[in-house]
């Protein structure tokens, strides 16, 4: 099914497994032939998945999985570079490398982001639920677009990851939920799966056109990719204590641009934003159970469970423990 070619000492097939084999073997999940799919699934003391897999014809891979964690556990990712849509469930959606909405949906959140080459190491909570299912094309495949496609694609993977909304995010909930037979599909054959891929990854690109348009229109744009590259980092690095100034040191501009730049953008200051993403992210994580007060305070930031307590009673007017009681 996988045309095999050469590209820096490995193939491209070689490429294309990094995007989910390690995924797989790090929950002993062992991939069996099901038509043009790969499917597996494994139940064990840490947790309950299942994985389905398709490689198309060596330019793109789809992946979908349900996984019900059981217990803290470390997990690690590698990637190569490429276009990734995907929709996810909330717990997913928190490790994903884009700008992060302050309240994502239990299920059905649409991601769009270029994969980077570098690994990825987080931790899974006991009593997370990770549904998945990404199209991923590797570079190759852009040769198939148009010019100002293939233009469009490089620009997109290049810019901070988004989480889509609206219409964008339900056609594309769709169009991916009917490819695997995890989340009410059915098995395709792989020209179906490469079709159905190719559709859900041009409507990402027009999107993306149609969004750079307006913000270039609006003399917005390079202030508006500034405030998503914000929102990427302070949802990739929510465990640290960021302060402004260290944000505005690790994008390379000036705290006074930044906050301008973000109070423009979303009508919010950061400093209210990264406290109410902090205390959002809190409230999940003191839902799902599986971690006590001072557990989540480390998650979000803060060090000493007393700060946290006293972060969280402003926000809410009740202690952290109250609130999940």
């Amino acid at each position: 099914m996988a045309r095999i070619r050469k590209q820096g000492g490995a193939t491209v097939a070689d490429r294309l497994a990094e995007l989910y084999a390690p995924q797989v073997e790090q929950f002993g999940i062992i991939l069996e032939e099901t038509g043009d799919a790969l499917i597996g699934a494994v139940s064990d003391e840490r947790a309950r998945a299942r994985v389905a897999v398709y490689r198309l014809e060596g330019l793109c891979v789809v992946t979908s999985h349900r996984i019900e964690v059981k217990c803290d556990m470390a997990f690690h990712e590698r990637s190569v570079p490429g276009l990734c849509v995907c929709t996810l469930s909330a717990d997913s959606l928190s490790l994903c490398p884009v700008a992060q909405p302050i309240r994502a949906r239990r299920a059905g959140n649409v991601a769009v982001f270029g994969h980077g080459d570098e690994p990825q190491q987080c931790v899974l909570h006991a009593g997370e639920v990770h549904d998945a299912t990404s199209v991923t094309f590797l570079p190759e495949w852009f040769s198939r677009l148009d010019a100002r496609e293939r233009r469009s694609a490089w620009e997109l993977i290049e810019e901070p990851g988004s989480a889509c909304d609206g219409e964008l995010a339900c056609v594309l909930d769709r169009r991916l939920c009917t490819m695997t037979p995890l989340f009410g599909g059915k098995f395709l054959d792989g020209s179906s799966a490469l079709r159905g891929a190719e559709r859900a990854a041009r409507t990402a690109i027009a999107w993306f056109e149609e969004r750079s348009r307006a913000e270039r229109a609006a003399g917005t744009r390079e202030q508006a990719r500034l405030v998503r590259t914000a929102k990427r980092f302070i949802a990739l690095h929510l465990d640290r204590a960021l302060t402004l100034d260290e944000l505005s040191r690790e994008l390379l501009t000036s705290r006074t641009r930044l906050c301008a730049a973000f109070r423009q953008e979303t009508g919010e200051s950061l400093g209210a934003y990264v406290r109410r993403f902090k205390m959002e992210r809190a409230c999940r994580l003191l839902e799902r159970g599986g971690l006590n007060v001072s557990e989540v305070g480390h998650c979000v930031g803060y060090p000493r469970a007393s700060s946290f307590t006293v972060a969280f009673e402003s926000a809410y007017g009740i202690p952290p423990s109250a609130w999940r009681d």
